[in-house]
């Protein structure tokens, strides 16, 4: 017997894997807590393996080379770590939370192999040889920069977008019109705000945002798997 794409298995199918985590904002907590450890282990290891490789592919346009480096928008670019820290206390419990944390998880798995495999030579010519990442958090605090390769595709275009259209689909509607472009005239901005600050190039914004065109679909049929409402919240 086949199956339908209603009744195909899902890891996201039974609501009932999450109502055995606890209850309320600790559910929440557990399923940003299980994200937030499985991106850094997966995001960290890709970063590694790009760093191994001795070449580096001239995937860049020339005129790139000349965009000066923007200061005054770091503010705006740094935002988007702190939206995707913050985001889970706008969940009630683990199965809101789920869907999203669960296809930010899947959009930096799906990113990874490209991070080895087209390992970009940096085009941008600053006083910052691994980035702003190195220079204002990893070297002041004596660390490795883990975040000097992984390029494209550009999460930081993928997530920017991705919690502007959870936010969209949370808040937005017909009695908050406003909700939807402000959020993203917010992750616009964000997702240019990469190449300003010399951390992607052309190539990995335009991957960031395939890549988010090609999965955000996941948030809406994940969340009707759980029970969940078109705003994300749980019915009931």
């Amino acid at each position: 017997m086949s199956l339908s794409p209603d009744h195909a298995p899902s890891p996201l199918a039974s609501p009932s894997r999450f109502d055995r985590l606890p209850s309320g904002r600790l559910g929440v907590l557990v399923v940003a807590v299980a994200f937030y450890a499985l991106f850094s282990l997966v995001w960290t290891l890709a970063h590694e393996l790009s760093d191994l490789r001795a070449v580096r592919l001239p995937l860049t346009f020339a005129w790139e080379a000349d965009i000066p480096f923007q200061a005054w928008i770091l503010p705006l670019y740094f935002s988007l770590d702190v939206a995707v820290i913050g985001l889970p206390v706008v969940f009630r419990n683990a199965r809101e939370a789920a869907p999203p944390m669960g296809l930010f998880l899947l959009q930096v798995v799906i990113a990874a192999p490209f991070f080895v495999l087209l390992p970009i030579e940096n085009a941008y010519a600053n006083d910052m040889p691994t980035g702003v990442w190195g220079a204002y958090l990893f070297e002041p605090l004596g660390m490795k920069n883990v975040s000097q390769w992984n390029q494209t595709p550009s999460l930081h275009v993928t997530y920017s977008l991705g919690v502007a259209t959870v936010i969209a689909r949370r808040f937005g509607g017909p009695h908050r019109r406003w909700v939807t472009p402000a959020a993203f005239a917010w992750a616009i901005p964000v997702s240019m705000s990469t190449m300003l600050v010399h951390e992607h190039h052309v190539i990995c914004v335009v991957g960031g945002l395939l890549l988010y065109l090609f999965t955000v679909p996941l948030l809406a049929m994940w969340s009707s798997r759980l029970g969940l409402d078109v705003t994300g919240r749980a019915r009931g």
